[in-house]
């Protein structure tokens, strides 16, 4: 995988192969906790056409606009944030930090007009590097994201005390009990849960640990006024980490906003959806470019 160098560390990322309008957004995606570059749709990080079968749909999405929906059309970079994945540096315990690493991805990069995409914890980091007005940023995406994230102190404790049963627990209460039978897949469903845990697993507990630590610190709603870009945030109506209510009021308190609810949908919007999502950050795109 390439990589791009920062302060004194080396950020892993995959990028699509998509060299295209020049007037198109540049897209950076952003993972959550515990998370790597590889928690995307494989449809959304890969030029090649065979993996786009990859990912979780409902049944009834149209072959055709499945799984990317006209996102292959732009240029797509995801990122290993530090300590993650195949990224050197230390994972943080602050939100800040985290933010900083990307607006420098961006310049040791040179990309201009970059919407961020961010799920999650992602979320937060996007929104939260929004707020510096760099001037590489065009707009956000917020997916399953909030101006403030709430974390229980029993996860808090569960991951230093019992890591493997907390991230299982983690894992299952994130998933909306019926996406398997919404995607058709129970078997797939099933798949990605386990994905899913084992990333988190393969992080370790101190990387883990300190992802929840930094989203436990997250406030920005005296602030999230001041984002000065567009934002789309995709919420879900049985979302469990970052309830519905949450997201819906973050959207409100947005100068710029677009308000999108999934039904059926759990807290991973782009894995359970993968289409839905994509279409609706196509659709989002397109409006701000006529705007």
């Amino acid at each position: 995988m390439p990589k791009a160098t920062i302060k004194n560390y080396e950020i892993s990322y995959s990028f699509n192969g998509v060299h295209g309008d020049i007037n198109r957004p540049k897209i950076v995606l952003i993972h959550g906790v515990g998370g790597q570059e590889i928690d995307w749709p494989m449809a959304w990080r890969s030029a090649n056409d065979r993996p786009k079968s990859m990912g979780l749909t409902p049944s009834n999405y149209g072959v055709s606009r499945l799984f990317n929906a006209g996102l292959d059309e732009y240029s797509i970079y995801a990122v290993d944030l530090p300590g993650h994945g195949k990224s050197a540096g230390k994972s943080k315990s602050n939100i800040d930090e985290y933010s900083s690493d990307i607006i420098d991805f961006l310049d040791a990069m040179d990309l201009e007009n970059v919407c961020l995409i961010g799920h999650s914890m992602g979320a937060a980091i996007a929104l939260n590097a929004s707020l510096s007005h760099h001037w590489r940023i065009c707009s956000i995406v917020a997916i399953g994201g909030a101006s403030k994230m709430i974390v229980n102190d029993a996860i808090l404790d569960g991951l230093q005390n019992t890591f493997e049963a907390t991230v299982d627990s983690i894992v299952r209460y994130s998933w909306h009990k019926k996406t398997g039978a919404v995607a058709g897949s129970q078997q797939m469903a099933a798949f990605f849960r386990e994905k899913a845990k084992q990333r988190m697993l393969d992080s370790g507990s101190k990387t883990v640990h300190g992802d929840f630590l930094a989203c436990s610190k997250f406030d920005v709603t005296q602030r999230v006024g001041e984002i000065a870009v567009p934002v789309l945030v995709i919420a879900s109506d049985c979302d469990r980490m970052v309830p519905l209510n949450v997201s819906w009021d973050m959207a409100e308190l947005l100068g710029d906003s677009y308000f999108v609810c999934l039904e059926n949908c759990g807290h991973f919007q782009h894995i359970e959806q993968t289409g839905k999502v994509a279409a609706e950050v196509v659709n989002f795109l397109s409006k701000i470019r006529r705007a």
